[in-house]
């Protein structure tokens, strides 16, 4: 079973990264989509479909009002 990982990984001998695509027995990558730490990479969403782009962004800082002139 393929599954891609959500989170890193590392052992005796390996290390996987968010994002890797990696071949996992049926037991093992049954515990990994249960756990939300992997979703299945073997089953496409849709024939064109892309990564959603987050952007982020800061927000913009308030202005603060100029104060008038008091005339007396």
């Amino acid at each position: 079973m393929k599954v891609k990982l959500l989170v890193s990984r590392a052992g005796v001998g390996f290390s996987q990264n968010v994002g890797d695509v990696i071949e996992v027995d049926a037991d093992e990558g049954k515990r990994l989509l249960d756990r939300g730490m992997a979703e299945s990479a073997g089953i496409r969403k849709g024939a064109g479909s892309k990564p959603a782009i987050e952007a982020a962004m800061k927000p913009k800082p308030k202005r603060r009002a100029k104060k008038k002139p008091v005339d007396e």
